[in-house]
């Protein structure tokens, strides 16, 4: 991830940001086989940010796969623009839905292939695909051209057949705080996780605060970095620079430990009692 997207001041949008330059990273290099993901939340808004900023670091042109989208280079800035020839778009024929003939154009366009690093396939509204629609789709989003992703966005995914779900990874903008209606609840309690670390606070009030906000390895993960970035702040704002050197040695051990399978929540329950006695 850039340094300026790991310093901006809302966390909410900083815990998005890491959790899409993840999937931008284990798509890019190879650790992820799938082709083709179903990005459910139920804002509408927040779904489609979050597809065109996948698609921005996908064809982002930065070298540094962990730096990607630098919202600088041309890929960044067509995709943004709406202007990229590697972005295609399914459009709806119909006032209410799509019909056979938008799945056909839509799939014709795909096997043409990619100009640049990727051909990304998106379905703004999976949820208006009919049943008929839906299986003119499965070859697709089984068997696409090589360099093709598909990205179907939808409300909730029960409204799609068991075998469009069963071809596809699911993102549940939900569990990243990139929803609204309180779904950003996550990343509220990792923020103040955070926060609570980076003060030296009572042990017995950050386990329990672990206790309600990290569920998996990547939520340790990202309240490791958010403790650093909080504590570079501090460093920067010239509060203590030598202790505050020392508390950022002690997060990025948590944060390898925990990168080596070590249990999350004794590798934070650690860094809290170190960070007490600081």
């Amino acid at each position: 991830m850039s340094s300026a997207a790991a310093r901006v001041s809302d966390r909410e949008t900083w815990y998005l940001m890491k959790e899409i330059s993840g999937i931008i990273e284990n798509i890019t290099l190879g650790s992820s086989s799938a082709h083709a993901y179903i990005v459910e939340g139920r804002n509408g808004e927040a779904r489609s940010a979050f597809i065109t900023s996948l698609a921005m670091g996908l064809e982002c042109l930065d070298a540094d796969v962990h730096a990607r989208p630098c919202g600088r280079c041309s890929a960044c800035r067509q995709v943004a623009a709406g202007s990229s020839l590697d972005i295609v778009r399914m459009q709806m024929s119909g006032k209410t839905s799509y019909k056979t003939e938008d799945a056909n154009a839509f799939a014709e366009r795909l096997d043409m292939g990619a100009y640049g690093r990727f051909l990304i396939g998106i379905i703004d509204d999976a949820d208006r695909l009919s049943e008929t629609v839906q299986n003119k789709l499965l070859k697709t989003l089984e068997e696409p051209r090589e360099g093709v992703l598909i990205f179907l966005g939808s409300s909730n995914s029960d409204h799609l057949l068991d075998t469009v779900r069963s071809r596809c990874s699911t993102i549940r903008l939900n569990e990243y705080g990139a929803d609204g209606d309180g779904a950003g609840e996550g990343a509220d309690a990792l923020k103040k996780a955070a926060e609570m670390l980076a003060g030296g606070c009572v042990f017995h009030e950050f386990r329990d605060a672990v206790e309600k906000s990290v569920k998996t390895r990547e939520d340790a993960l990202a309240l490791a970095d958010m403790t650093e970035d909080i504590i570079r702040e501090r460093m920067l704002a010239g509060e203590d620079p030598a202790g505050m050197a020392l508390r950022l040695e002690l997060c990025e051990k948590a944060r390898a430990d925990i990168e080596r399978d070590m249990d999350k929540n004794k590798a934070l329950k650690r860094l809290c009692l170190e960070l007490s006695g600081r």
